[in-house]
């Protein structure tokens, strides 16, 4: 009897050990696995910007139209669909902060697509990605841009031929039926070759297509004629020809007992730099960088501008009453073929609506100006310029100079690169 009763008290103090054991192990790793692996979803939000954008979430079978200007928050798998002549921006938020995306794509017309998935980390300790999923089942035109804000994302967008993994950078993919085009502008995208099962890893101004029969050829895009004229102000820039490396600094105002603002290179975490323009005042002032290029383009089949610009604040509406006040805007000088004259390119950027006209009135070049959002890298890629110049009779000899500028009363502004694509 004293021996039954010995193992069995051993038997509970073992049992009661083991308890012990599990439980302070297993409650820390339960806690920690709920820590880091707990999501929430991204608060999601689609503007219309021009034509008709619709949205169907997943319990109603009615589209619901977009105003243009008035940001709509939506939920995770509903359908966007834009028209022929549709723009319009999807923007992912984290929870907590909704003032600067994590991730945007701006969606151009004959667009159709659904958000598979779109959430955060519940946890600032989690180490854990943002992971959003587009599902592209018929056609789409976007450009997406991954920024994550310190965080990693998983941003991986479906198409009929197979998965296309984005990480942090810019992109531009055209998906169809039968092909997807995928342009990488910054960063890194991996795509899969369905015929093999390999992976490619493309760089920045590579692009590829990818069909159900393969993966295409990979190849360099268009010559940047500004990659090594500091298009990516990882160089000085400064105020003398000495101290510029390519790019001098200027500022005019109008009033002389104001300030004409200021021109800062600011760096980032990856080691790049940002060049930003400041100024806070009650009249005209503008303020910026400018460099001589003096390149010729006798012969090139097409000309494009590509930068990656973010617009902070702007007291002036649209671009002012005449159009020449954006917080950013990009001109650029060509030699005409003809007569030898100057003759101007221009594109303005701003993010505070207003009733005035949206172009510079008083330019030689009065295209219209584009809306961004607020506090939100911005990728803009012009069209094929030859053409629109040679509509207006200009016929690029040579690229004279580049000029990046704010111009208002009181603004903040940035651009992150610039580049002239030249295809020849």
């Amino acid at each position: 009897m004293y021996r039954k009763t010995e193992s069995l008290a051993w038997l509970v103090l073992l049992l009661a050990f083991s308890a012990c054991i599990v439980l302070a192990t297993g409650i820390p790793l339960a806690a920690n696995w709920y820590l880091q692996n707990s999501t929430r979803p991204l608060v999601i939000v689609l503007e219309s910007r021009e034509g008709t954008i619709t949205y169907q979430a997943t319990d109603n079978s009615t589209r619901t139209v977009i105003d243009r200007g008035r940001p709509v928050q939506i939920s995770a798998r509903g359908k966007v669909r834009l028209a022929e002549d549709g723009d319009a921006l999807l923007l992912f938020y984290h929870p907590d902060d909704t003032e600067i995306p994590i991730g945007t794509v701006q969606l151009y017309g004959n667009t159709s697509l659904s958000i598979s998935n779109a959430r955060s980390p519940r946890f600032a300790i989690s180490e854990a990605p943002y992971r959003v999923q587009l599902d592209v089942a018929d056609a789409v035109n976007m450009r997406p841009t991954v920024t994550g804000n310190g965080r990693d994302v998983e941003f991986q967008v479906l198409t009929p031929q197979g998965p296309i993994n984005l990480e942090e950078g810019s992109f531009k993919l055209v998906v169809e039926p039968s092909q997807t085009e995928l342009k990488v502008s910054l960063g890194r995208a991996t795509i899969s070759d369905p015929s093999s099962g390999q992976a490619f890893v493309l760089v920045p101004l590579q692009r590829t297509s990818l069909t159900t029969g393969g993966l295409g050829e990979i190849y360099v895009g268009e010559r940047n004629i500004l990659q090594n004229r500091n298009g990516n102000f990882r160089q000085d820039i400064g105020r003398t020809s000495e101290a510029a490396g390519y790019w001098m600094t200027y500022s005019d105002h109008f009033d002389p007992a104001e300030n004409g603002g200021s021109v800062l290179q600011v760096p980032l975490l990856d080691g790049s730099r940002i060049v930003e323009f400041e100024r806070a005042g009650q009249s005209h002032a503008e303020t910026g960088i400018r460099q001589e290029v003096n390149l010729d383009l006798r012969g090139v089949d097409s000309l494009q501008v590509r930068a990656f610009i973010r617009i902070g604040t702007q007291t002036l509406p649209v671009c002012g009453s005449v159009g020449t006040e954006c917080p950013i805007m990009i001109r650029i000088e060509f030699v005409d073929q003809v007569t030898g004259g100057i003759r101007e390119w221009l594109q303005g950027f701003y993010t505070r609506e207003g009733t005035d006209i949206p172009y510079c009135q008083t330019c030689e070049w009065k295209a219209r100006h584009i809306k961004v959002p607020t506090d939100t890298w911005y990728d803009y890629e012009s069209e094929n310029l030859l053409p629109l110049l040679r509509e207006r009779g200009i016929d690029p000899a040579a690229v004279r100079e580049v000029k990046i500028y704010a111009s208002g009363w009181t603004y903040s502004s940035a651009i992150h690169e610039i580049a002239i694509l030249v295809g020849e």
